[in-house]
């Protein structure tokens, strides 16, 4: 997916596409599964974070400026 693609997801997300939304998530799921895991102990409590972190993400998401990285 490209920045251009992923500005048309954001937006369409930001419609209530859920496709777009899970579009995003499949494109960053793995980054941030793995950042967390590498600074946490435990990769339960990365998991669960990680979720965490999507959800807030989907909260938030009319907020966000489509045209910055996500």
């Amino acid at each position: 997916m490209s920045d251009d693609d992923e500005i048309q997801q954001v937006r369409a997300a930001q419609q209530g596409d859920p496709d777009a939304l899970a579009a995003l998530v499949t494109r960053h799921q793995q980054a941030v599964r793995a950042c967390l895991a590498a600074r946490l102990d435990d990769p339960h409590e990365a998991e669960d974070l990680a979720q965490e972190v999507f959800v807030t993400a989907w909260r938030k998401l009319g907020a966000f400026d489509p045209e910055r990285p996500l």
